[in-house]
């Protein structure tokens, strides 16, 4: 039997939406030199990285000079060598981002933000992507652009307005149906959407149930939901 096609831009979309962490690197403000650092990441509803930092860390105060950066998202750990595993590297300017519901949706992806989130020091920062580079494991590069990533969020307006509404009534399918859309056993629950999908977290765990075609209002965004959980 054939080996199904790689999607290079599907697989991208999906390490955008799943990732709990990634590799920041910024531009040391005195010496010039790379500093990489561990950070929690979320993404806003067109896919673009959301992180949470503090004033007071390294990397900000880096970004407070030269608000260049980029990110690494890798896919979950598991058995195999991890080089052999999709990764994305994104780079762009990382500035403040001054917006209540990206802000919740980093909570809801990180709810263990809470406990520091309302510190004076920490603000919201989002990431403008300008550069792609995504290698999917041995043989599987691909070259692919911002356009290629990113959910185009046209006529969604009445979609992402609804978002906390049509997150609890995804919640409330049962522990069976999102259990379902994540492809495994564990106690989901769905905490962010977007027209191209919805995703679960269960603990440190996280999934992507992706639609065959985008949905951008809230009705024809269930209906693509409902077609899910038929298949």
């Amino acid at each position: 039997m054939a080996e199904a096609a790689f999607d290079a831009r599907g697989e991208a979309k999906r390490l955008m939406r799943i990732a709990r962490t990634a590799a920041l690197a910024t531009l040391d403000r005195a010496s010039g030199a790379p500093l990489a650092t561990l950070v929690a990441v979320a993404s806003d509803c067109d896919g673009a990285p959301l992180l949470l930092l503090s004033s007071l860390a390294a990397h900000t105060k880096n970004l407070a000079v030269k608000p260049i950066a980029s990110l690494l998202l890798t896919s979950s750990g598991g058995r195999g060598d991890p080089l052999n595993r999709p990764r994305l590297t994104l780079g762009g300017p990382l500035a403040p981002h001054h917006d209540a519901h990206a802000f919740a949706r980093y909570v809801a992806r990180n709810p263990k933000s809470k406990l520091y989130a309302s510190f004076g020091d920490f603000r919201l920062f989002r990431m403008t992507i300008e550069a792609v580079h995504f290698n999917g494991g041995f043989a599987r590069a691909a070259p692919l652009t911002p356009a290629d990533i990113l959910a185009d969020l046209a006529g969604a307006e009445a979609l992402i307005a609804n978002e906390t509404a049509l997150i609890e009534e995804a919640n409330a399918r049962g522990a069976t149906a999102l259990a379902r859309l994540a492809g495994a056993k564990a106690a989901w629950r769905a905490i962010g959407l977007d027209p191209e999908g919805l995703d679960l977290a269960a603990g440190a765990r996280a999934a992507r149930a992706s639609f065959a075609a985008p949905a951008r209002d809230p009705l024809s965004w269930r209906a693509a939901l409902a077609r899910l959980l038929r298949d």
